[in-house]
Order: C-alpha cells, then sequence, then structure tokens
C-alpha cells in the first residue's frame, strides 16, 4: 500500500513538472517548485528523472538577485514527434508537430483515386517525406491520428460510410497502418477533429461545451461536452445528418442519407431552388448564393427557408446538449450570409441563447485537431497518470502566445 502510494505521488509529481514545463518553460527549478507546490529535493529527483529519460533539457541561465543566476529548463521538443493527419476524398494535408505541439513540416498531396489500401501506404509515404524533409528520424515519431470522414469505430477504429475513398471501409485502417509506422495509430472522424482544432487555435478556446456544425455537401457535427469529445457508443455522435428536421422523414432516401442533410446539403438547396421555379440553368450550390447576392426572389427565399431549418438543428442540440457555442464550418457553413439568417431566426424558435460563429481556422479545422490529438496522445502517453482520467492540457499555439 505504502509502495503503491509513493508511486502515484511520483507520477502526480512528474505530471505537475511536465505540464509546467510544456506552459512555461523555459522555466528555473525555484518557479517550478513555486508553480507545483512542490519541495525543492521532490523537484529535483523529477526533473532529474526527466532529463536521464531525454524529455526535459536545460536552456540557458537566467540572471538573479546580487548577480546570481539560476539554470532555467525547457521540453526537449525534438525527443518525440506527433503526426495529425487529414483524410479527405480529393486531399490528404499531414503535418508534424514537436513536443510542444508546434508543427515543424506540412504537406498536401491529392487522394491516391485507387483508395484502400494505396490511400493507407500513401500516408505513411507522406509521413516519411516530412519527417526527412524536417531532418527528422521517423522512429521519432510515436503519435499518429488520422481524421477521417465517416463513422469511426471508438473501439477497434474501423470505418464505416465512407462513400468518397474507394475500399477504405473494406481495409483494417488502425491495423495496417499499425504496421507501417510501428505503433499504435488512432482513427477519429474528421468533424470531431475539425472542433477539437477549434477549441485548441480557433474559436471555441476556452469553451468547454460547444458544437462544429460543418455544413456543405453534406451535414456533420462534432461535440465536446465538458471539455470531452463526444463519441457516443459506437463512434456515431454528432451525425446530425439523421436529424428528423425538414420534409422526407420516412423515405428511403432520409434512412440513407438523412433528413436533415436533404435539406440543407449542396444538392439539396440547389433541388429546392429549381423546385421553386429558380433558373433552370444553376447546377451548383455556389450559384444559388451568387444569385442570392444578386438579388434573385427565388434564391431568397431558399437560403431563408435553409437558414430556418439549420436553426432548428440548433435548437434541438441547445436542448438536448445545452452548447455555449456552435461553430459552423464547411463551404456553406462558413458563408456570413447564412450564419446571419440564422442568428436572425434563433431567437423565434429558442429562447435560450446560443453562440454562433463561423470557423477561425477554416478548411485547417481538422488538420488542426489531429495535430492537437496527436500531440495529447503522446503527453498522456509519456507524462500522464496510468488508469487514471484527466488529460493534460496542450500548450498555446504561436498564435495564442503572440496575442497573450
Amino acid at each position: 500500500m505504502i509502495t503503491g502510494r509513493s508511486l502515484l505521488v511520483r507520477q502526480f509529481s512528474r505530471r505537475a513538472v511536465a505540464e509546467a514545463l510544456l506552459h512555461l518553460g523555459p522555466i528555473s527549478r525555484a518557479e517550478l517548485a513555486k508553480e507545483t507546490g512542490l519541495s525543492k529535493q521532490t523537484m529535483s529527483e523529477v526533473m532529474a528523472a526527466l532529463e536521464s529519460e531525454g524529455w526535459a533539457r536545460p536552456a540557458g541561465r537566467t540572471s538573479g538577485a546580487v548577480g546570481r543566476s539560476a539554470l532555467r529548463y525547457e521540453v526537449a521538443r525534438d525527443a518525440a514527434f506527433s503526426l495529425g493527419v487529414d483524410l479527405g476524398g480529393t486531399k490528404v494535408i499531414a503535418a508534424l508537430a514537436d513536443l510542444a505541439g508546434d508543427v515543424v513540416a506540412e504537406e498536401t498531396e491529392p487522394t491516391d483515386r485507387r483508395g484502400g489500401r494505396h490511400v493507407l501506404d500513401q500516408i505513411h509515404a507522406l509521413a516519411s517525406r516530412l519527417a526527412k524533409g524536417a531532418g527528422v528520424d521517423a522512429a521519432r515519431i510515436r503519435s499518429v491520428v488520422i481524421g477521417s470522414p465517416g463513422v469511426v469505430d471508438p473501439l477497434t477504429g474501423a470505418i464505416g460510410l465512407v462513400p468518397n475513398i474507394r475500399g477504405l471501409s473494406d481495409c483494417d485502417v488502425p491495423g495496417v497502418l499499425g504496421a507501417l509506422f510501428g505503433l499504435p495509430i488512432a482513427i477519429e472522424n474528421d468533424v470531431n477533429l475539425a472542433m477539437l482544432g477549434e477549441a485548441w487555435q480557433g474559436a471555441a478556446r476556452g469553451v468547454e461545451n460547444a458544437g462544429f456544425l460543418a455544413l456543405g455537401t453534406g451535414a456533420g457535427l462534432g461535440l465536446i461536452i465538458n471539455g470531452k469529445l463526444a463519441r457516443g457508443a459506437t463512434g456515431a455522435a454528432g451525425e446530425i445528418a439523421y436529424l428528423p428536421v425538414g420534409r422526407e422523414t420516412d423515405t428511403a432516401a432520409a434512412r440513407e442519407i438523412g433528413t436533415f442533410e436533404l435539406e440543407v446539403g449542396a444538392a439539396g438547396i440547389v433541388r429546392r431552388y429549381l423546385e421553386a421555379g429558380g433558373a433552370a440553368e444553376v447546377e451548383t450550390v455556389r450559384e444559388v448564393f451568387a444569385r442570392l447576392e444578386a438579388g434573385d426572389a427565388t434564391a431568397v427565399a431558399v437560403i431563408d427557408e435553409t437558414a430556418r431549418i439549420i436553426a432548428l438543428a440548433v435548437t434541438a442540440l441547445g436542448a438536448i446538449v445545452d452548447p455555449e457555442m456552435i461553430v459552423f464550418g464547411g463551404s456553406i457553413g462558413i458563408r456570413e450570409e447564412l450564419i446571419g439568417r440564422v442568428r436572425a431566426v434563433m431567437p423565434t424558435v429558442f429562447e435560450r441563447p446560443i453562440h454562433i460563429t463561423a470557423s477561425h481556422l477554416g478548411a485547417r479545422a481538422g488538420l488542426v485537431g489531429a495535430v492537437s490529438s496527436a500531440v495529447s496522445r503522446l503527453h498522456n502517453e509519456i507524462f500522464g497518470i496510468p488508469n487514471l482520467p484527466g488529460d493534460l492540457a496542450l500548450p498555446a499555439s504561436p498564435l495564442q502566445k503572440a496575442a497573450e
């Protein structure tokens, strides 16, 4: 019992020191002791262990009173790296981040059209090129998170409902990538990662309860509740496309595609515009918005109705989840002419205020979320406490540090 308690105390001490180094370094031992409340002896033991393991290192000296100086320490940024990948139907984006969470290399390329195993080999090759270009030993990549469209099983990492990457649902994605990288791989829904990205560096910084509503070709939702990503029993939390808000609730299309997506997805908006007697030559949702800007009465009515339907969906989220904020993203969701209309409708359908804002990260939200998840997993692997809840908080990004 005493041995177990002593081990737990050492683990808590290690975690506290590591978190202070990540957020406040370079920092002296005296400053670390003040920040963590640990004794000088405990601080010396923890720092000696972190240095010997290669996770911390000296970072110069600072002048003290009467000419005295103190050695300062920082996290050894190049001791281990994390890889975040945003995998889409048309392109794959990967970023390599150091131990402090700063991106050291990034690259984008078209997704391999052959799909399946070819895409997984592509991700591994891309990671190898990133490491080589950054002068990093690929063996130091210790954490990998892949963001993918579709439903991700939270237990197995299996991906289902991926219509835009051929053969991916038939692959053992975590198994194949795990063998290629030589370590466990985490697979996450891309909209969930966009939510994490906005929470780390975007519009939802510091918000404990928020949603990321992606509206474009389809509709998706990522949720953080009490600071944690909500995945659900089977990984399908946030499949808002199937919310029964709209005209078709009991058709085969509604069951397959989703009632909400049929109304507010790109194809649905175009369909409703044409059904309402709009210009027959209109083929894309971009053209509908162009006609909205030109004052086309049919386009105005269709976008107004789209905003009303979205407001009903946000109301459902407000009633069930009680979020402080909903971040709109995607090619349609980020349009201010739509967001403004949703804001205007909300007071007519819901009593409680919900802050609605456009994504600050835009198309990079998923990649930033993948990096944040990969770095967080690495920190908890190295510095966390096994079998106890609670992740280490991520350090601020360079942009955040500059703003502060």
